[in-house]
């Protein structure tokens, strides 16, 4: 669960939440004519104590996405590109782009400015032949991070991915698969400018079990590479007024983690299994009911090794012995449903459940954590004229199946302030103002957020965003 403020990017805009996952099988293009330009520049703000760990207390973020959709003779093409930039103050415990994304962390426990910035590229075509249509998929990611703090990480990530697709259209009914595969990357190298101060360097892994050790004068890298296979399988039904679309996913990621420049010293394996369904059933113009599921298992391997001396070269390099030892397993799951009712006006109703469990086996001991959150909610929005819409939503996550084990082995202010952020009942708010033009040639989205946790003690997170946007 492309992680980041779990509770808010799970709940989202409440108005349009089970729009789904980005679609990755070109051969739907030739289901439409559309042919359009689309920029768009945005600004986003957020601030307040009420945070996940890895998040900075203050983050600025500004982007810029230009997407394009043509018919070229019986060709369809699809273009993307965008670009993004955040910078926050006050980032902790930061030692990968996503840190979710693996179950052994590289970090620092100083605060510091932290910039990220992301260039993303993807392209597609869609060709009909008959009933069938056939598509590719190509798409490439780069980010860069840094920390301008000591200590300092660089951060440098890629993403390749391929998918091709193809779709089978009978009128009523329509059926399309894609497969694909993704490469990604990602090479972290810490510094340290001062030499007046020892920092300390931690290699975190389980529930925030760690080593941690005085940073040396020479650069520590890590290297952190893996494979994603998926595939998707949308189905399309449609008798008379009623409308039925969905998209059944599922993905198999490894990943592997060393040590840049020593010897095959090796940090961990993550074996990570997803399936994933969006469904939207449409009835007439006023009834829209959107159902979805997420469920992920995430396993850690930690291989036993040792340094010795090769007695031809004579220098010692890493050895391993057997297979990895299974130590970390992380699953979550999400389930949501929602009745969206109205045509010009709409309300929806929703609710989201929302859960995790880890488990760390340190033998012969192990530690857990559970947690299960559900989040009802409801959404309005509301035309103010000809060019004008009013969205707001508001829900409350209630906390319920709670367990955190704590033991003198774990850094435990960090995974109590984690624990705390995840553990607590939230309020859910948000309001919205779009503007789009007589034409449909330009618009204008603003919106203003807030989690306020409950009890009150634990603060409050602000969110205020802009988005400038061209269509022609």
């Amino acid at each position: 669960m492309k992680r980041i403020c779990w509770f808010w990017v799970l709940t989202g805009c409440l108005l349009a939440i089970a729009a789904g996952a980005q679609e990755r099988n070109m051969a739907r293009l030739t289901l439409s004519d559309t042919t359009y330009v689309d920029v768009a520049m945005g600004l986003r703000g957020e601030a307040g104590a009420f945070k996940d760990l890895y998040a900075p207390e203050t983050r600025l973020q500004g982007g810029l996405d230009a997407t394009s959709q043509h018919r070229l003779d019986r060709v369809h093409l699809y273009g993307h590109f965008g670009y993004g930039y955040d910078y926050g103050r006050g980032s902790t415990w930061r030692g990968w782009i996503d840190p979710y994304e693996t179950l052994f962390m590289v970090a620092d426990s100083i605060p510091g400015a932290l910039s990220l910035e992301r260039y993303s590229l993807e392209a597609g075509l869609g060709l009909p032949v008959g009933n069938w249509a056939f598509g590719l998929d190509l798409a490439y990611d780069v980010a860069l991070m840094a920390k301008h703090k000591d200590l300092r990480n660089k951060n440098t990530g890629m993403n390749f991915r391929v998918a091709p697709g193809l779709y089978w259209n009978g009128g009523r009914f329509g059926a399309g698969l894609d497969l694909g595969y993704e490469r990604n990357t990602e090479k972290v190298e810490y510094t340290q400018i001062s030499e007046s101060v020892e920092q300390l360097l931690f290699d975190v892994y389980g529930l925030w079990i760690c080593r941690g050790s005085g940073y040396a004068s020479a650069e520590t890298r890590r290297m952190k590479e893996g494979d994603h296979f998926f595939a998707d399988a949308q189905t399309d039904l449609t008798l008379g007024e009623v409308s039925l679309h969905n998209n059944f996913r599922g993905g198999y990621l490894r990943s592997v983690q060393t040590e840049v420049g020593y010897n095959n010293l090796r940090h961990g394996d993550v074996r990570s299994l997803t399936w994933s369904d969006d469904l939207l059933l449409q009835i007439g113009s006023r009834n829209r009911v959107e159902a979805g599921f997420v469920f992920s298992t995430m396993q850690g391997f930690r291989p036993l090794q040792r340094q010795e001396l090769d007695p031809d070269s004579r220098i010692r390099t890493w050895v391993t012995y057997g297979d990895p030892v299974f130590c970390y397993w992380r699953r979550y799951h999400v389930e949501r449903l929602r009745y969206t009712f109205g045509a010009t006006w709409q309300l929806s109703l929703g609710v989201e459940n929302w859960g995790m469990e880890h488990a760390y086996t340190e033998y012969p001991q192990r530690f857990v954590q559970q947690l299960s959150t559900v989040t009802p909610s409801v959404g309005l929005l509301l035309p103010l004229g000809p060019c004008w819409v009013l969205t707001s939503s508001l829900g409350f996550a209630k906390t319920y199946d709670a367990l955190c084990e704590i033991s003198d082995w774990q850094l435990a202010d960090p995974l109590r302030r984690q624990w705390s952020y995840w553990n607590s009942d939230r309020f859910l708010g948000e309001a919205g103002l779009r503007w789009t033009s007589a034409s449909g040639g330009n618009y204008v989205r603003a919106s203003y957020g807030i989690e306020a946790a409950v009890p009150a003690g634990l603060g409050v997170r602000h969110r205020a965003s802009v988005t400038v946007g061209f269509v022609f």
